[in-house]
């Protein structure tokens, strides 16, 4: 089984687990808490605490043979202490002993409800640790809590990579009504099936509504200089709707923005109308 965690930036777990650390410190006397995931033959720390000395830190990366995590991945148990790694013939040579010179350690699995390996919580000072069955139990519980969450943030990862609303509006004509805030996974996916769709669907017209856009990554503005740019190589023409103030007002978006060569309007609807497609009051022929 590969045990290496999905592709998510992980927010809401290295938000949880900031709360969290503090508390597996004080409880079981450590120095340093830490989520780590395997990827490939890395080990890459996911979010790390320090009460003191800095042993290690967020993003870091281990050669996963090296790393104290390779004993509770590969380990038959849910979780794994040793009370010195220094003096442990299995951990003496890696470098948590060689280089940083810890020695107690405890580390538990983090799995998915399936049953799947995300990753390990771990736990590691420089004085040598006897973790009792309650310490164990306390972060076995702290694990269980931080599974929840990762696939939590693994779910709504996928749902923003699927998450690419076009409406088509009659041949040749369509609105890409972007929503929610936009990462750069998410913002590859976008540019990748809208130019997808407008070649397949023949458009020539297509409306880009930004008015449910929440603007948090600096890479937006790229995003959406390429494929308008993109758009407008492939014969599209493009008009976009709905521009917040807060977006506006973002220099990065709005110097991207004055060098596009587009049309801007109010809403979706003074859009199709700009174009010529106008909107009908249904109720009103009832009437």
């Amino acid at each position: 089984m590969d045990e290496t965690i999905g592709h998510s930036n992980y927010d809401s777990v290295i938000e949880v687990s900031n709360k969290l650390f503090k508390l597996v410190s004080n409880k079981l006397g450590v120095n340093t808490a830490y989520i780590a995931r395997k990827e490939n033959e890395q080990i890459k720390i996911v979010n790390a605490f320090n009460e003191k000395e800095t042993i290690l830190s967020k993003d870091a990366e281990i050669d996963y043979y090296e790393s104290s995590c390779k004993k509770v991945f590969e380990s038959d148990q849910e979780y794994t202490t040793v009370e010195n790694l220094m003096t442990n013939p299995t951990t003496q040579d890696q470098v948590a002993s060689r280089e940083w010179h810890v020695r107690g350690f405890m580390g538990v699995k983090l799995k998915s409800m399936n049953g799947d390996i995300f990753g390990t919580l771990c736990v590691m000072d420089y004085a040598e640790k006897h973790f009792s069955e309650e310490d164990v139990e306390f972060l076995k519980t702290i694990a269980e809590v931080l599974s929840y969450i990762i696939e939590l943030d693994e779910t709504f990862a996928d749902i923003e990579l699927l998450s690419v609303p076009i409406i088509p509006i009659r041949s040749g004509l369509a609105i890409l009504a972007l929503q929610g805030n936009i990462n750069k996974s998410r913002g590859k996916k976008i540019l990748e099936d809208t130019l997808n769709y407008a070649l397949d669907q023949r458009i020539n017209y297509f409306v880009i509504d930004l008015s449910q856009i929440k603007y948090s990554d600096t890479n937006f503005a790229v995003l959406l200089h390429s494929l308008i740019s993109a758009l407008r190589l492939m014969g599209v023409k493009v008009m976009l709707s709905g521009v917040p103030v807060q977006l506006a007002h973002e220099h990065l978006i709005r110097d991207q923005l004055v060098k596009l060569d587009v049309a801007y309007v109010k809403t979706i609807e003074a859009a199709l109308m700009k174009i010529g497609y106008v909107l009908k009051d249904v109720s009103a022929d009832k009437e």
